[in-house]
């Protein structure tokens, strides 16, 4: 039974030394608006100093009306409200990339936990464990994890479980870019070489004078082909089911969530009526059988979405043969910035046609590109110098 202490430190409140050995303090928060009973709580300490220090700083919080009313809500408990309320409005894929990684990473560390217990020590070493020997996650990987983890318990404070979100200032891995290579204006006639006779031909010239996401051009419907104005509108991005026993394809909103208008160039249309004439002689020869119901542009001979892989694959197979094997399917897009811009297109217009949410992200991603626009620019000023009489006069006189 528990013993009143009789020499309570000043301000220390209600406090009692357990049978166990232990220091046990009581406070109370006001009622319960249900009930109107008191709110009491109760803290443990291994010494009557360590209870009297909480009990002061519980007390001066309400006083300051700072104060956190304590919940034994998990981060796993949390984490599955999280799931079912707040990112229901993302895309299906993001969506799954939470789960899995919550899943798979972070509910195992630290899902055990009371959400009002996580401290940010605790979130700094679990981030520091995931770059150790036996995980070996890369940074950008370990950045995701993180991210996930603060989105959920920023979500926590806008629920008043939290006060503040402890995994901010954490100390996360430098993520290096990674260089893509590009097919250069210079390689452009071997690669229109390697890929004349390849089955995926119409893909790989239409997104190298395009650079569309290889999920948005999968994505291309024919309702997104203006014919007249020699444009195509990107609006869908082909994804596919990442839950087990379902790997069927949808149609998701493109990256950054906004339409956009890709003006082609005449030879590009003209990729795109062989497709179609392609297209309409592989449904002739699959019917009945034939099913494109989301109206796909691309389709393989019966009309079902394109998986990634079987594209890379074939992009693979006439890359290599030329000494392109180290570039990817994502080499066509930056082959496309990288030959506009090359080629005197200004900046504004290249981030509008590869969607990118800024100008100075694609400055950011083209910069050694840049640099060549600018000796192209220097070179074009000279000309122009050289252009002027009274310029010529002067130079032809020294």
């Amino acid at each position: 039974m528990a013993n009143k202490n009789k020499h309570r430190e000043a301000g220390s409140g209600s406090i009692v030394k357990r049978a166990d050995g232990r220091w046990q303090g009581q406070y109370t928060n006001g009622r319960d608006p249900k009930t109107g009973k008191l709110r009491r709580h109760t803290i443990y300490g291994k010494t009557q100093k360590e209870v009297a220090e909480k009990l002061r700083a519980a007390t001066a919080s309400i006083d300051r009306s700072t104060y956190q009313e304590p919940s034994k809500i998990t981060l796993s408990e949390y984490a599955n409200e999280y799931l079912a309320h707040t990112v229901v409005n993302l895309s299906h894929y993001t969506q799954e990339s939470y789960r899995n990684l919550l899943n798979k990473h972070i509910l195992p560390a630290l899902g055990n936990i009371k959400l009002t217990k996580l401290t940010h020590r605790e979130i700094q070493s679990f981030v520091a464990s995931l770059g150790t020997e036996g995980k070996g996650l890369s940074a950008k990987t370990i950045r995701n994890i993180h991210g996930v983890l603060h989105s959920v318990l920023e979500a926590a404070v806008r629920d008043e479980i939290l006060l503040r979100n402890v995994s901010d200032l954490c100390s996360l891995p430098r993520v290096t870019q990674k260089q893509i290579k590009a097919i250069t204006t210079a390689e452009l006639e071997e690669f229109l070489k390697a890929i004349e006779n390849e089955p995926f031909r119409n893909i790989f010239f239409v997104d190298i004078f395009t650079g569309l996401r290889q999920a948005e051009i999968l994505g291309l419907r024919w309702d997104d082909i203006d014919w007249e104005n020699s444009c195509i509108y990107i609006r869908n991005q082909l994804q596919q089911n990442q839950v087990r026993g379902d790997f069927s394809y949808y149609l998701a909103p493109p990256k950054e969530g906004k339409e956009r208008r890709v003006i082609l160039a005449a030879s590009t249309m003209q990729a795109l009526r062989e497709q179609k004439a392609l297209q309409d002689r592989m449904r002739e020869i699959a019917e009945p059988v034939w099913d494109n119901q989301c109206d796909l542009v691309f389709t393989n001979d019966f009309g079902k979405p394109l998986s990634r892989r079987t594209v890379y694959k074939h992009l693979k197979r006439v890359l290599c043969p030329c000494g392109m094997g180290d570039r990817s399917f994502h080499s066509l897009r930056h082959s496309f910035a990288t030959i506009c811009l090359e080629n005197g297109d200004d900046i504004k217009t290249v981030q509008t046609n590869l969607g990118h949410y800024a100008a100075s992200f694609t400055l950011k991603t083209y910069a050694r590109v840049s640099d060549q626009m600018q000796q192209n620019s220097a070179a074009r000023m000279e000309k122009l110098i050289q252009s002027i009489p009274q310029i010529r006069q002067t130079n032809d006189k020294s």
